[in-house]
């Protein structure tokens, strides 16, 4: 199949035909063999009974229907679980993405053989305060996550199937999708793309999920700089923090022999001590971390390394990705 187009719902009834009709007339002139995912992230507005109507009318439509509201993260990954596409597009159902961007950002991938492209929505037709947090948001992406983006929250990307089969998403990680990626290897970029006007129904984002969203972004640097080596930062914590605590009994032992002061009227020693057992309780962490993350890494069939080809006595490069890379290619590939 050339592509899927995966689209998580959520109370979205005055929207969905719409936006699918808008999908349609893109996908039918650029592709041969095409898909519309939708997820139904467990609406409460009839969305779900539009979609059966969708789906009754055109068979290239799939409808995931999740038992309850999960969130966008949980959505957009059951879509890219069942999408079959060889490319692979995610938009919202909103009608603020344009599907006529689409072409435009495969185009891109292909052009300059690139995993994911992702949208950056430079004109957003969206509140002040919407985008304010954003921005404040995409910076603080940059400086941790050294991912040189300038909208991570844009949902409208575009996949290799191989890419979109190898992201995981739970808690609030879509924001996070490229720097993922960026991490297991593959190459993104991004291009400018339209934004619109939402034309029916309410934003579901408030203020409540920047801090849920700045907690996943700590995951994710943690992800990126330590996930291999968890011991590096527990172990150097706990040196930093048992290196404090000696110095500190050693400055109270110097206290009482050469100064005549009484340990009772200061609290330097049971500091010392507590910075001695935070120190041993980070590195044991660190110990456990490292256990965690080798059991985590042996289940999810990943070595810690993508390898992108092999170079044998043929003299040909090929693609490799049953040796230290397993992309979950059963994810839903029904």
């Amino acid at each position: 199949m050339d592509c899927s187009v995966v689209l998580p719902v959520y109370n979205e009834r005055d929207n969905l035909r719409e936006v699918y009709q808008e999908i349609r007339a893109v996908l039918v002139e650029q592709f041969n063999e095409w898909e519309v995912v939708f997820v139904d992230d467990g609406s409460t507005d009839g969305s779900i009974e539009v979609l059966s109507e969708l789906q009754a009318e055109d068979d290239r439509v799939r409808v995931i229907e999740f038992a309850a509201n999960f969130g966008q993260s949980a959505a957009l990954d059951a879509g890219l679980r069942y999408a079959r596409g060889d490319v692979v597009a995610t938009l919202d159902a909103d009608g603020q993405n344009d599907p006529k961007d689409i072409p435009r950002l495969v185009e891109e991938m292909k052009r300059n053989s690139y995993d994911c492209v992702v949208g950056w929505r430079r004109e957003r037709n969206d509140t002040f305060s919407k985008r304010l947090a954003s921005t404040v948001a995409s910076k603080l992406r940059q400086l941790l996550l050294s991912t040189e983006l300038h909208d991570y929250g844009c949902t409208l990307k575009v996949f290799t199937r191989e890419a979109a089969k190898s992201v995981t998403l739970n808690g609030e990680m879509h924001r996070y999708i490229p720097p993922l990626l960026v991490w297991r290897g593959f190459s993104v970029s991004e291009i400018e793309v339209n934004h619109r006007e939402r034309r029916h129904g309410e934003t579901k984002y408030s203020w409540e999920r920047l801090p849920k969203g700045f907690l996943d972004l700590l995951n994710v640097w943690f992800w990126q700089k330590y996930s291999g080596r968890p011991l590096h930062i527990f172990g150097g914590l706990g040196i930093l923090s048992a290196m404090i605590g000696f110095v500190g009994g050693g400055y109270s032992i110097y206290l009482k022999i050469f100064n005549s002061v009484s340990l009772s009227d200061t609290a330097l020693p049971l500091f010392a001590v507590f910075m001695c057992i935070l120190g041993i309780q980070f590195f044991v962490s660190g110990i456990l971390a490292d256990i965690s993350i080798k059991n985590y890494f042996s289940n999810q069939n990943y070595d810690g390394y993508r390898v992108a080809g092999v170079l044998d006595e043929s003299q040909a490069i090929t693609t490799d990705t049953d040796n230290g890379f397993a992309p979950q290619a059963d994810r839903g590939d029904d």
